[in-house]
């Protein structure tokens, strides 16, 4: 199989998709989403395929003007209708890195995700503040690695704040805090398969438990309904390929926090023993 791999070339992940499927001995190669291009002249049905890719497997989508960012998704979908496999599917993509719609998908599907709060205007977001307890994480729409993540406890703060993402034609979208016993899961799901867990501890007593603010990842045995949660997770955005972020609260409930349709294993593949890129390309390879 050839794999067209949409990502930078330097990255790690690149790399080892690179290296796995050199062990496999499948044709791959790279290609920067900000050098993509499409025609539309005589876009009549082909009969000769050969040379094309016959999976585009997206990596990272670097930042970019709405314009751009458009076009790419357009791309994805046109390949996905010429027959091409895309991992994941750009519905998906779409999906999953918007915060408000992918919470929204989620809780239709009867999953439990913390209580969801999202508006436009500082006033608004006030009252929410107030009803969700004083203490909440506003978190950006679009956004990962728990980048731009605030906890706010303070009125004043949350005034401040809600004021600023207003000014600059933002929105706000929050949840309560919830108190966790410093630790997260990391669930990673692919196809219908789940291939392991990972706890995500928080670094010297802070509530951020991402590894890329520097929490510590060690590997977590999963049941089986916390698998069912990440499969069932994992669906209600349409990917193929997820990380499945999870949080208990001190009552015992585990509660979704977001799904992540480019998700990362460079921590998670050495903590749990398992070679995530070749899993990855034999499961496209497959289906």
């Amino acid at each position: 199989m050839y794999f067209k791999i949409m990502g930078g070339k330097e990255g790690w992940h690149v790399k080892d998709l690179l290296r796995a499927a050199h062990a496999l001995g499948f044709k791959s190669d790279v290609s920067d989403f900000r050098l993509l291009s499409h025609s539309l002249i005589n876009p009549g049905p082909s009969t000769d395929k050969s040379g094309e890719p016959e999976c585009i497997i997206v990596r990272t989508m670097p930042q970019g003007s709405l314009e751009q960012v458009v076009f790419r998704m357009d791309v994805l979908h046109a390949l996905g209708r010429m027959g091409r496999k895309v991992i994941n599917p750009p519905r998906s993509l779409e999906s999953a890195v918007d915060k408000f719609l992918a919470s929204e998908l989620l809780q239709s599907k009867g999953l439990d995700i913390p209580p969801t709060f999202c508006c436009q205007d500082a006033e608004t977001a006030m009252d929410a503040f107030t009803k969700l307890g004083g203490d909440v994480v506003v978190k950006p729409l679009f956004g990962a690695e728990g980048r731009g993540i605030m906890r706010i406890e303070d009125e004043q703060l949350a005034w401040r704040v809600f004021k600023a993402v207003k000014k600059i034609e933002g929105v706000i979208y929050m949840q309560p805090f919830i108190k966790h016993p410093g630790w997260d899961l990391r669930i990673f799901v692919l196809g219908d398969k789940v291939l392991g867990g990972m706890k995500r501890i928080a670094p010297n007593g802070a509530w951020k438990t991402n590894v890329a603010q520097g929490g510590k990842g060690e590997t977590y045995k999963l049941n089986s309904t916390l698998e069912e949660i990440g499969i069932r997770a994992t669906r209600a955005v349409g990917a193929e390929i997820a990380g499945v972020d999870l949080i208990l609260d001190k009552d015992g409930k585990w509660f979704v926090l977001e799904v992540n349709a480019v998700p990362g294993w460079k921590a998670f593949a050495p903590v749990t023993g398992i070679d995530i890129a070749r899993e990855i390309l034999v499961y496209a390879n497959k289906s």
